[in-house]
């Protein structure tokens, strides 16, 4: 990895533990930069702002790993698979936990972009639509809508079960809910 994927990649998993160990807004810039002893340029270089931080980690192709990726290919059922897919970005809140995600969105509303934009990711943007598609010509999902408008609408339902996670304090799980939701959406066929 070159030093800029490094010090990029250190920046965010330092920030992640500062600001889960004392609050996003009392975390500054500053003490990241020591923390890891980088200049202000560095991590300007970047990233713009504590709210690219947050950007950055919520990134749906950054967080896939190769467990996740083997989790996919585990299934055979390709609405399963495309479920898997989607799962990962709510496991990735989870991972970071109630603080960050409610971050996560108090950045999104304010700077009007969606948290699952399509247009910035692969597995977004083509490879869960083409699962959904397989899906639907082998019969595995009844509903009738096209696969991006099932695309669509699964993001919805994901941005909605996390932000009431996060609202709710993570009281329940996320998981189970967003599968029940899923499930019922894509009108899963009985296996």
């Amino acid at each position: 990895m070159s030093t800029r994927g490094t010090t990029k990649e250190a920046i965010l998993n330092v920030s992640i533990n500062l600001f889960n160990k004392y609050g996003f807004d009392q975390v500054t810039i500053n003490q990241i930069c020591k923390e890891i002893n980088v200049t202000k340029t560095a991590f300007y270089y970047h990233f713009k702002s504590k709210d690219e931080l947050i950007t950055g980690f919520f990134s749906f192709d950054n967080m896939i790993s190769n467990d996740d990726l083997l989790d996919i290919l585990s299934v055979s059922d390709y609405a399963d698979q495309a479920m898997k897919a989607m799962e990962i970005y709510v496991k990735h809140s989870v991972r970071l936990g109630v603080e960050m995600t409610k971050e996560n969105y108090r950045v999104h509303l304010r700077n009007q972009i969606l948290p699952l934009d399509k247009s910035k990711s692969s597995l977004l943007g083509n490879i869960i639509p083409t699962l959904i598609q397989r899906a639907k010509d082998e019969g595995q999902i009844k509903n009738p809508a096209s696969a991006e408008d099932l695309l669509d609408s699964m993001c919805n339902i994901a941005n909605g079960i996390i932000l009431n996670w996060a609202i709710m304090g993570g009281s329940f799980d996320i998981l189970e809910e967003t599968r029940k939701r899923f499930e019922i959406l894509l009108v899963v066929k009985e296996k």
